[in-house]
């Protein structure tokens, strides 16, 4: 008789000789696999469908057999609640102010930080959806150049010229002069031979009407300048409300005045923006039909934060997808910068939503990524005393194991590990985990075409079905205040 380890025999650096055995032969513990009813696990969850006919919506019920058998409930069932800290019973009170009452007349905005999950928009596009639905609000919130998974967004696609270059908290080796990494938790430098800012002079122009008038105009050195561009286009898809917006905003750094040709659909005009040490913003009031371009054309070029397209009023929610994060580097952005753009852009409430990048590294504690988190965590706190900060768990996966796809079994530690840290550091969470059906229930959502055939990502069905959950979790807390 031959026996063999259960986890196989090594071959090679990265490869493993695996035998089938004979339990699983005659179909070894099917019998204990938990099974996830996943009807049940999303009673009374019914996304909203949007057609889009032109710049015209209609929405519809989602007709697909979950739909078709879900109920509506009074209340919320508790494993889709969020969690409040036993020791800030008032953490959401910043958010839920801001929406009940500051969105009637300036814009609410949260921060929607993950890592894969969330690329392509996904998840965060519905949940803006429904949250500008019910609160107001228009545009997509704060774009970035060199997006991963750019091309997946519906609503806009993004594109720039090769010169600039990424910057980020969670890429390795990343660094910038004084940590001033953007509201995104990137920076935007732009390389290539620039000309330089050298006075200003006055010139008489005649209006409409033929009346002279003197104006100031920036002079440059003649330098060649080189090319740099950020191109935004509305896509053909989307919801109508994040393809629409009132007003543009850049923002940036540089310690010097430079030129930004703006291109508009039609609308054609070259402006000068004004140096800023700290945080230079500059906003444009703005609708975009096709394609709007912002291209630096004389000056030093600026540091790029990122480009917000937002409504007057009303709530945005920007989508900061991160792949590979696990929620570490927030603590060594630097503090004074981030705060004047959490301030500026009136941010009422963070999400971080990690956790899947954690999971392939199988061990016993977790104690060591609750410690980062909450490092992290604190570090947000203190740039910005008083903001909401909802902590969403990792989701479900799964592996193939004996022929048969199954959960990692250490997730409860990872999510016991976060929610340990959001709780004792002051915030919410959010189970993801039990909200989507807990064990195996990666495998369900495949089976019902709501997860990707990965057994880690949401399909965009199943995003949407999460998007939903995350509405119904603040308007239950709404309800409850």
């Amino acid at each position: 008789m031959w026996i063999f380890p259960s986890d196989g025999i090594p071959i090679g650096e990265s490869s493993k000789l695996k035998f089938v055995s004979f339990s699983e032969l005659q179909g070894g513990n099917d019998s204990l696999l938990t099974e996830v009813d996943i009807d049940q696990v999303l009673l009374g969850v019914s996304p909203e469908e949007e057609i889009l006919l032109g710049t015209d919506s209609i929405k519809t019920a989602d007709t697909s057999k979950l739909a078709r058998e879900t109920q509506s409930l009074d209340t919320l069932p508790a494993y889709r609640r969020i969690q409040l800290p036993p020791n800030n019973p008032n953490a959401l009170k910043t958010l839920l102010y801001g929406l009940r009452n500051e969105s009637k007349h300036k814009v609410v905005r949260i921060l929607h930080y993950g890592d894969s999950q969330l690329e392509g928009d996904r998840i965060t596009d519905y949940f803006r959806n429904r949250m500008q639905q019910k609160f107001g609000g228009k545009g997509p919130g704060i774009l970035l150049p060199n997006e991963p998974a750019a091309s997946s967004r519906r609503c806009i696609f993004v594109s720039e010229s090769k010169n600039i270059k990424k910057s980020a908290i969670y890429v390795n080796g990343s660094k910038v002069d004084g940590n001033k990494f953007g509201i995104g938790g990137s920076t935007f430098e732009i390389s290539g031979a620039t000309n330089k800012f050298l006075k200003w002079d006055s010139i008489e122009v005649a209006d409409s009407v033929k009346t002279v008038q003197k104006v100031q105009v920036a002079t440059y050195s003649k330098a060649k300048q080189a090319s740099a561009f950020i191109k935004l286009r509305i896509g053909y898809s989307g919801y109508a409300l994040a393809k629409q917006h009132s007003k543009v905003t850049l923002l940036y750094q540089n310690d010097e005045y430079f030129d930004v040709n703006l291109r508009n659909d039609n609308y054609i005009n070259d402006y000068t923006l004004k140096p800023s040490i700290g945080l230079g913003v500059r906003t444009w009031d703005l609708k975009t039909k096709k394609k709007l371009t912002l291209s630096f054309t004389k000056g030093k070029f600026p540091t790029i934060f990122g480009i917000a397209l937002d409504g007057k009023t009303g709530v945005a929610v920007d989508n900061f997808a991160m792949r590979g994060s696990s929620a570490i580097g927030f603590d060594k952005m630097n503090r004074a910068l981030y705060k004047r753009q959490l301030n500026q852009m009136n941010v009422r409430c963070i999400i971080l939503q990690y956790g899947i990048n954690v999971v392939p590294h199988v061990r016993s504690d977790y104690g060591y990524y609750k410690n980062i988190l909450v490092r992290q965590l604190l570090s947000i706190k203190a740039a910005y005393p008083g903001i909401s900060i909802i902590v969403i768990g990792p989701s479900d996966m799964s592996r193939n194991k004996g022929g048969r796809m199954v959960s990692y079994s250490n997730i409860p530690l990872i999510r016991d590990a976060m929610k340990e840290a959001a709780l004792e550091s002051g915030c919410c969470f959010w189970d993801l985990y039990e909200a989507m059906g807990g064990e195996n229930s990666m495998l369900a959502w495949v089976n019902e075409g709501l997860g990707q055939k990965d057994y880690t990502h949401f399909s965009y069905k199943g995003a949407k079905y999460v998007g939903e959950m995350l509405y119904e979790a603040i308007l239950d807390q709404l309800r409850e205040k």
